[in-house]
């Protein structure tokens, strides 16, 4: 298993760097609240942008981790996205079913859909396009794919009353 790499904290200039990526978090109203505003600005584009976003953040930060300390294999890498994933409140993800070559992720209580039903409940679409972006791009990583190489969809949500969220990786 790869050493981990703690986040540093630069307190004069309120930065965190994690893997030599700077990162900020934001709760889960901030989130719905700016997913929906993308949401309704962009329409049927929306999911695209918000799942490749998900897809960035996880390639930005794992590349770094992976370069500064790399895991010891493509499961390790997996595993260590979703401890990261989890670590920062966006719910803990079953990965026993996903690999460097795709498979299927749980996560019975996401960020994302546990704040778009707290603030306006049931939706008919999936929610959690930033998990779904952050799967795929995780699965490259541990692959060393090019991040269009791989694809996830999201096929169960709970934010539309599904009991748990559910994601389809493939890699290509």
């Amino acid at each position: 298993m790869s050493k981990e790499i703690a986040p540093s904290f630069d307190m004069d200039r309120g930065i965190v760097d994690l893997g030599g990526r700077r990162i900020v978090a934001h709760c889960n109203h901030y989130n719905v609240f700016l997913q929906r505003t993308i949401e309704d600005g962009l329409k049927e584009r929306a999911p695209r942008l918000l799942i490749a976003a998900g897809v960035e953040a996880a390639r930005n930060m794992l590349g770094g981790l992976e370069q500064r300390a790399p895991s010891a294999s493509a499961t390790d890498c997996i595993e260590r996205a979703a401890r990261i994933f989890a670590e920062h409140g966006f719910g803990a993800l079953d990965i026993s079913r996903l690999s460097e070559r795709g498979g299927t992720a749980t996560m019975l209580r996401s960020h994302y859909a546990m704040g778009w039903r707290s603030r306006w409940g049931v939706r008919t679409t999936p929610a959690c396009y930033f998990p779904t972006g952050y799967l795929a791009g995780a699965v490259a990583i541990a692959s060393k794919l090019a991040p269009e190489r791989v694809t996830a969809v999201e096929t169960e949500c709970h934010a539309a009353g599904a009991a748990h969220c559910s994601f389809l990786v493939e890699v290509w």
